[in-house]
């Protein structure tokens, strides 16, 4: 992360109304002053907004990062689009733009946090103490996502290997970044996961329990997460502990069968934790994920589709193969969703799963089949116990999370072989774990500028 890490801070405060592609495309600054990041607490809150920016841009949680490992599962195919091809394939190259680009967006989320939580740990913010601790909270917890967010894509799970030895991204010098050029080696995914937890867990320390939206982080929001990060460590008692936690809180719940399709046409709803917002003015446009789901860029796989009941709500979500998770083609403006109330629940039913014990299980089936029941009130209970159990629930996440980016993830981390349909045809691809390429290629630009990066293995 040599050249990602040198960032020109006065953009801090233009993310929001600069042009994506024209920030993007800017060379590095050799040499920036981070003397006036901020100066009182109101332009700390505009550079905190920046981040936020970072997170909605397009080669981020606005739509690559959420798109790419979904069309490396057996969700998502494509419908012929030369951008997808390679990807789609399993034939992804280290000079993969969408692939550099997530990688470059997420550098620059890092070094933005670490940057604005240095400059705001040594600020004195008066009467605005607590409200900026708050931010300072949030800004740790987007930093601790971004790492996680990074390790899942260019780095194989956290038990890939017993001991979590194996290469995981790198982690920054915090007290160099933005002031010289920094070229950091790959950490190992033990130091990478602890890391994470760390920043998550300062995070919630200093954040309020509420937020003015489901588009900023609060500390159920966090918990949210960290249960799901939990979850990948196989840390099963973290997880259904920070799970239950945000279930017990009252401040969320399901929505109903009823008001389930259209609630995908809104910004937010009772089930929303944490979501990017988008608006008219300020989205991804033609590489959102109303535009390549809509045109439509990429399909639905008839794996997929078959896995439905026909009774089932969430049915109505696939029309011949198209995504209509993200309806707003000719706006583009689609709220993303980060994390939801009921994929909370799946976690929970996961871990309980796995502590064992039937009284767990009892309480993992009551959760799994109130997501599906949820979606289809005709349905018979799940009733299975053991690994089978934890198949249903992964089959119920398919279903319930499908197009939100967590199907590769889901699969990797559990282990699985499946096939990649690839193609309008759906050409099979076996991909059996472990696999070298269900992970992405460090990009080539990266290689060529940090002597210490070292690429991943089969690219």
């Amino acid at each position: 992360m040599k050249t990602r890490y040198i960032l020109f801070i006065g953009m801090v405060f233009a993310l929001s109304a600069c042009n994506k592609e024209d920030f993007l495309d800017k060379k590095p600054y050799d040499k920036i002053t981070i003397d006036n990041v901020f100066t009182n607490y109101n332009t700390f809150k505009s550079a905190v907004n920046g981040e936020y920016n970072i997170l909605q841009s397009p080669y981020y949680y606005g739509s690559y990062f959420v798109l790419l490992p979904d069309l490396m599962s057996d969700n998502v195919k494509n419908n012929n689009y030369y951008l997808f091809t390679d990807i789609d394939k399993y034939q992804t190259q280290p000079d993969n733009r969408m692939v550099r680009k997530t990688w470059d967006e997420m550098s620059a989320s890092i070094a933005q946090t670490s940057i604005l939580i240095r400059k705001a740990k040594g600020f004195d913010f008066g009467g605005d103490q607590d409200k900026a601790n708050d931010l300072i909270g949030q800004l740790y917890v987007a930093r601790g996502l971004t790492y996680f967010d990074m390790q899942r894509m260019f780095a194989q799970p956290y038990n890939f290997t017993s001991d979590a030895s194996h290469l995981g991204v790198p982690i920054v010098d915090e007290q160099k970044v933005g002031i010289e050029i920094v070229n950091p080696a790959r950490s190992t995914t033990a130091e990478v996961y602890s890391k994470i937890i760390d920043d998550f867990n300062k995070g919630i320390s200093l954040m309020a329990d509420d937020a003015p939206s489901p588009y900023y982080l609060n500390k159920y929001s966090a918990k949210a997460l960290l249960a799901r990060i939990y979850l990948y460590m196989g840390n099963w008692s973290e997880a259904n502990k920070l799970a239950g936690e945000v279930i017990n809180s009252g401040k969320y719940s399901l929505i109903s069968n009823a008001d389930y399709v259209a609630s995908w046409t809104k910004d937010h709803t009772t089930e929303s934790i944490f979501s990017i917002v988008n608006t008219y003015t300020d989205n991804s446009g033609y590489s959102s994920l109303p535009y390549y789901y809509g045109r439509p860029r990429l399909l639905a796989t008839n794996d997929l589709y078959n896995l439905l009941d026909s009774n089932d709500v969430r049915k109505q979500l696939i029309v011949n193969n198209k995504a209509l998770k993200y309806p707003a083609y000719s706006t583009k403006d689609n709220n993303n969703a980060i994390i939801r109330l009921s994929e909370v629940y799946l976690i929970k039913a996961e871990a309980l799963v796995h502590m064992g014990g039937t009284a767990n299980e009892t309480e993992a089936r009551n959760l799994v089949n109130a997501i599906r029941l949820r979606a289809n009130p005709t349905a018979a209970p799940y009733t299975e116990s053991g690994d089978a159990l934890i198949q249903a629930i992964l089959s119920e996440k398919r279903k319930e999370l499908m197009f939100e980016g967590h199907r590769l993830f889901d699969l990797t981390r559990n282990k699985m072989n499946f096939i990649k349909y690839s193609g309008p045809t759906e050409t099979p691809i076996t991909i059996a774990y472990p696999n070298n390429l269900t992970i992405f290629p460090i990009p080539l630009t990266e290689m060529d500028a940090n002597p210490n990066m070292v690429q991943n293995p089969g690219y």
